[in-house]
C-alpha cells in the first residue's frame, strides 16, 4: 500500500511541475491521482499578456501530461475562466 501512495504522490508532483511549464494559470487546480490516472479539478485561466489561443495551450498541456512516464490518462474536471 505504501508503494501505491508514494507513486500517486510522485505522479501528482510531476503533474504540478508540468502545469507550471505552460502558459496557463493553474493556481486554483487541485491534482489527484489513482492507478496512473491524473484528475484535475478547479479553475484554470489564461495567463495575461500571452499571445496565442487558450484552447491550444490547454491541448498542449494535456498532451504533455499524457506523455509523462507512469501517467495513463488525464481527466479534466475544471472550469475555464476567460
Amino acid at each position: 500500500m505504501n508503494k501505491i501512495k508514494q507513486a500517486n504522490r510522485t505522479m501528482c508532483s510531476d503533474a504540478r511541475r508540468e502545469l507550471s511549464r505552460h502558459s496557463v494559470d493553474c493556481n486554483e487546480v487541485q491534482i489527484s491521482s489513482s492507478h496512473g490516472v491524473i484528475y484535475l479539478h478547479g479553475k484554470v485561466r489564461p495567463v495575461r499578456g500571452r499571445e496565442g489561443t487558450f484552447e491550444s495551450d490547454i491541448t498542449v498541456l494535456i498532451k504533455a501530461l499524457r506523455q509523462r512516464a507512469g501517467i495513463r490518462d488525464v481527466v479534466t474536471e475544471w472550469t475555464c475562466i476567460f
